[in-house]
């Protein structure tokens, strides 16, 4: 019997590392196996995430975000479905008004600005085209005809997915053509576009047996997605056979950050930077892989300065002893550090985008429920406490062979109020409370904690503000040596 060597958990430089992904005696100890709602962003320590903050008041309450937009940099503009219809909304910086009604129910409807005006794609289909436009400062209409976007020179046509590239617009996704790829005449010095669809596009592989999902500029190429296939267009050619056989079956998920673009395909996610996609989640790849095959087409991501997130909807993933459900999941992936983390809100987020509006700089997100929030903002997600949960690896202070007994030991934690420290050993299912943390340093003595591996967890809801965890001091001891101790 010897005294017990002293130790620190803690750092938390590698964020979450799933043990499904590399077991625990492999784990470094910057590495924790959960962390629901926590981020790694302050070095060495881990912090509860900020909440969600109403932008004006609910738009249309217990309803769905089917398109979210920053009209040519200055307006928001969000699409909700109601189940019969869908509505535009725009956001006047107080409130939320309809600026077009009358779309058809539950489509996503995607925008593209180009020159001064934003173009709505997939509102509504019927004999005329799907595409309208719209000046946001000076008119409020929408136009289905008319200079100088001219969206009846596509009467007749339903392109899903649009974007700017080279001084034209070029739109895919039809249903009756769903490889072929339009594009409009070079914009006018007078800021003019028009369409010849019947003979202005091009045709990519139809014959791989997939129809076109996404469509986004990166770099000197136009990317043309599939759910299993990238094409690169660049105006005098397109790849006649995919080189890249990893594509996404949602647009939504394809998010542009420092690195290169980022996006979803069935096999986790992936990062383009050029040549052949990276895949980049394995540390988290079984929370990848129980994303539902339902939810792929309605992944949604969107980025801040250097973290990407997805949002995956609902979540359960099985464990050796027990099955976890992450609840509203969205995944977060630290460019500058390859660091993820796991968010769980109490709506599901549909869509994310960037804001801007004179001064202000942020991240918008609407939801499943008929709110547009401010994403990193406050306390609470629009009221409701965040729920928070972080578990680390197991620790065997050097060797499972033996038994250990923790006497003493000691949390540390700013912003400690409402959460406690439990731990749980070898096989049990079940966690066993050690207290409440009260103070930046929680000291907890007179303990009996008998194992041959032990982890820990730390827990609790955050209403007022965010508990930082710096980690647990072990101070106080005795390694008993092999022993005929069971744990059950």
């Amino acid at each position: 019997m010897t005294p017990l060597n002293p130790l620190r958990i803690g750092s938390f430089v590698n964020g979450v590392i799933r043990e499904n992904s590399v077991d625990s005696s492999l784990l470094p100890d910057g590495a924790v196996t959960e962390a629901k709602n926590w981020n790694f962003d302050r070095l060495g320590a881990a912090t509860v995430r900020t909440g969600l903050t109403a932008v004006g008041s609910t738009v249309l309450t217990s309803r769905p975000c089917v398109g979210l937009h920053n009209a040519q940099g200055g307006t928001a503009l969000v699409v909700f479905s109601n189940g019969s219809s869908s509505s535009i909304y725009s956001y006047n910086g107080t409130s939320w008004s309809v600026s077009l009604d009358g779309g058809t129910a539950s489509v996503r409807v995607r925008f593209v600005d180009f020159g001064s005006y934003t173009i709505a794609l997939n509102f509504a289909y019927d004999t005329y085209s799907s595409m309208r436009f719209w000046n946001a400062g000076s008119s409020r209409h929408w136009h289905n005809t008319g200079n100088p976007i001219n969206p009846h020179n596509m009467w007749g046509y339903n392109p899903q997915l649009g974007e700017v590239y080279k001084s034209r617009i070029y739109v895919a996704g039809d249903t009756a053509y769903p490889s072929r790829l339009f594009f409009s005449s070079v914009i006018s010095s007078t800021g003019r576009i028009t369409w010849s669809p019947s003979v202005d596009y091009v045709d990519i592989n139809p014959g791989d047996g997939e129809d076109t999902t996404a469509l986004k500029r990166f770099s000197l190429e136009l990317l043309l997605f599939k759910p299993n296939y990238i094409y690169r267009f660049r105006t005098s050619g397109v790849d006649p056979d995919p080189l890249i056989k990893i594509g996404t079956r949602s647009h939504e998920s394809i998010v542009e950050g420092k690195r290169g673009l980022y996006f979803h395909h069935d096999s986790g996610f992936y990062r383009y930077s050029g040549g052949y996609p990276q895949e980049i989640s394995r540390p988290v790849n079984d929370i990848i892989e129980a994303i539902p095959y339902s939810q792929f087409d309605d992944i949604a991501g969107w980025n801040d300065a250097d973290h990407i997130y997805w949002s995956i909807g609902n979540v359960t993933v099985a464990e050796a002893k027990e099955s976890i459900t992450f609840k509203n999941c969205v995944v977060r992936y630290t460019e500058s550090s390859d660091v993820w983390t796991i968010y769980s809100y109490a709506w599901e987020i549909r869509r994310g985008m960037l804001y801007t509006r004179g001064t202000t700089l942020s991240r918008l997100v609407a939801t499943d429920m008929g709110h547009v929030a401010t994403h990193n903002s406050g306390n609470t997600d629009l009221g409701e406490p965040i729920p928070y949960r972080l578990r680390t690896k197991w620790y065997d202070f050097g060797t499972l062979a033996t038994t250990k007994v923790i006497q003493e030991l000691a949390a540390l934690c700013e912003k400690s109020l409402g959460t406690t420290l439990s731990y749980l050993t070898d096989e049990k299912v079940q966690w066993e409370g050690i207290g409440d943390l009260k103070s930046l340093s929680t000291f907890f003595d007179k303990q009996e904690i008998r194992f041959k591996r032990i982890r820990f967890q730390v827990s609790g809801m955050a209403r007022n503000e965010q508990p930082v965890f710096l980690g647990i001091d072990v101070t106080g001891g005795i390694n008993e040596g092999i022993s005929n101790y069971a744990s059950n």
